[in-house]
């Protein structure tokens, strides 16, 4: 009983001392703010381009004219350092719902589309590439949430640009696969995600959040986990694509597939890149082997 006793006084102390214990204050925000932009091009969105991949060349071209000045706001965005600023919640005065960014990432795929089925193959790539680079600099600073969007919105990407891989040229396919490169060299790790997770939490609910995160604890981590698994996909996939494009370059410059990955160093990647699930070298896929 006394120790019972002792380790609900301990218990009591701890949440006293929790809640007294003041919230971080936000990260500094860069000026100007890419983010910024992002928000005013969801605000002047019109239309729904959810359905982009089943529209005709005659209804991408009108969605693509409606929000083209919103895409332009964006790529000014991607020009600039982008973080999501703290207050940046349901309550806050400059809120763009999640699903509003996400359509401008539908947007540029639609203006890719477009793009693609007028015969201009290089400025489909372009909208493509745009379209990774916002699902990776929109989520910049923001917590869990946001990375999931951005993964949606990479992936959106990814797919079309995996589509026109085998129709570039050794250039574009050098200069996309550094682009990817820059992209897993600038982003932000699991852990940095988790903390602005935590940041935002704490800034949404106050320190009762930490002891939510006890009571809860179960579910909690259930949602870390499954933004892992997303994240860790995401990775492998943006990896195995670098060295596609990679080795295609070198085939169409050298008139054969490399041998291995290390082949491509450092002429067309810098470095080998990881297997974020097993921890070791990449491989080659069976086309270039």
């Amino acid at each position: 009983m006394g120790f019972a006793a002792v380790a609900g006084v301990l218990l009591v102390a701890t949440i006293v001392v929790t809640l007294r214990r003041p919230v971080p204050p936000p990260p500094t925000l860069p000026k100007p703010n890419g983010y910024d932009d992002f928000v005013r091009a969801g605000l002047m969105l019109e239309g729904d381009a959810s359905d982009w991949p089943k529209l005709t060349q005659q209804q991408l071209r009108g969605l693509v004219a409606t929000n083209a000045e919103a895409l332009k706001v964006v790529r000014i965005g991607l020009s600039r350092q982008c973080q999501v600023p703290l207050g940046d919640s349901p309550n806050s005065t400059n809120h763009v719902p999640l699903a509003a960014i996400k359509c401008l990432a539908q947007n540029l795929a639609a203006e890719g589309r477009l793009a693609e089925l007028e015969g201009r193959t290089n400025d489909a790539v372009t909208s493509y590439v745009d379209t990774i680079r916002f699902g990776c600099e929109s989520p910049r600073g923001g917590g869990i949430d946001h990375s999931l969007v951005g993964i949606a919105m990479e992936s959106i990407g990814m797919s079309c640009l995996e589509n026109v891989t085998a129709s570039l040229d050794a250039k574009r396919c050098r200069e996309l696969a550094s682009m990817i490169e820059r992209a897993e060299a600038n982003a932000e790790s699991s852990e940095t995600i988790r903390q602005h997770d935590l940041s935002w939490c704490r800034h949404e609910f106050g320190r009762q959040w930490d002891l939510a995160r006890l009571v809860y604890f179960k579910s909690e981590n259930q949602r870390i986990q499954r933004w892992s698994g997303k994240a860790t996909s995401a990775q492998l996939r943006r990896r195995r694509l670098m060295l596609e494009l990679a080795a295609r370059a070198y085939k169409l410059e050298k008139g054969e597939p490399p041998k291995s990955v290390s082949d491509l160093v450092p002429g067309y990647i810098k470095t080998i890149p990881q297997d974020p699930v097993t921890g070791t070298n990449m491989v080659l896929g069976p086309v270039f082997r």
